[in-house]
């Protein structure tokens, strides 16, 4: 792959633009150099540390099974990139139907495993508020900020474009499961909770997986190889989980911030993500009451399981 190829895909030099851009390269280049160096600082200073949490999670039951169950969600991205495998057509009222039911269950997850519990916890009520908004808050910005596009590319776009917008959309999917993983590994304390919420995860994960290998797909990448990238993009559920578990243990308050700062990002990813993209697949109405029904019959669940 030529560097002006690779400009190209980044969006450094558009199809139909006269020549580089020397700003836009020169700030490419300079990004590249500071993240080569931050690089460099993590695995000299870093490792220690990351190594020494990875043994403390190992040797302690809870937070191991809190990133189990993350593991075990995020890997549901595989099975959405292993039906790809298998449809030769993709039907957007199906996969609409699939993610506003999904997105029923991850809504009752957050109120119900995360968010209620978290200002139920003593003296934590208005510290639970604020986090929730956090984690509102935080997932908004990375939204606005992270260059992403949320439709599956289409056959219209031109080469470079489409292959810049399925790897983007790609990455920022990889980069929001992070805070899913998160909330799974902040309800360590309630195991019944964090079942439940690494279940509706896993379930919405199952659409996303299939979206990302339709996306790759789509620009000519292998459908196994775009399979087992769907399956990647959720196998950074378990590094949010371990962050979770380690916030939650550090700081006394620390369990019922998590959990309403992950309830908080989750209820973005319902509201901003899954619930207009459903509408846009499969209709309004037929989102309202598959989500609707969807968020009632998870709360009975996660209730009778004690979550």
């Amino acid at each position: 792959m030529t560097f002006q190829t690779i400009t190209q895909i980044a969006g450094l030099n558009r199809m139909g633009q006269p020549g580089l851009d020397a700003v836009r390269v020169a700030r490419a280049a300079m990004g590249m150099l500071i993240a080569g160096f931050g690089v460099a600082v993590i695995s000299s200073e870093g490792a220690p540390l990351v190594w020494a949490a990875i043994q403390h999670i190992l040797a302690t039951p809870a937070q191991l099974q809190a990133v189990k169950l993350s593991a075990i969600a995020g890997a549901a991205t595989g099975l959405g990139g292993l039906a790809l495998l298998v449809m030769k057509k993709i039907d957007d009222n199906g996969l609409g139907l699939f993610i506003a039911i999904a997105g029923g269950m991850m809504a009752a997850a957050a109120v119900i495993s995360l968010f209620l519990p978290a200002i139920q916890t003593e003296g934590a009520l208005v510290l639970a508020l604020v986090s929730a908004a956090a984690g509102y808050g935080v997932m908004t910005i990375l939204d606005q900020t992270l260059p992403h596009e949320h439709p599956v590319a289409g056959h219209e776009m031109a080469g470079a474009e489409r292959t810049r917008m399925a790897l983007l959309m790609t990455i920022a999917i990889a980069l929001h499961n992070v805070p899913e993983g998160f909330a799974v590994g902040a309800s360590m304390g309630n195991i019944n909770g964090a079942s439940g919420t690494a279940l509706s995860i896993g379930m919405q994960n199952i659409p996303e997986g299939l979206i990302v290998a339709t996306a790759l797909w789509s620009i000519g990448i292998h459908k196994a190889v775009a399979a087992s990238a769907a399956l990647a993009t959720g196998l950074v559920e378990p590094v949010g989980a371990a962050i979770g578990v380690l916030v939650a243990e550090a700081w006394p308050m620390g369990t019922p911030a998590s959990m309403a700062f992950a309830a908080g990002a989750m209820a973005f990813v319902v509201c901003n993500e899954m619930i207009p993209e459903s509408i846009k697949m499969t209709g309004k109405i037929k989102t309202i009451y598959s989500a609707g029904i969807s968020t009632v019959l998870t709360a009975i669940a996660l209730a009778w399981m004690g979550a």
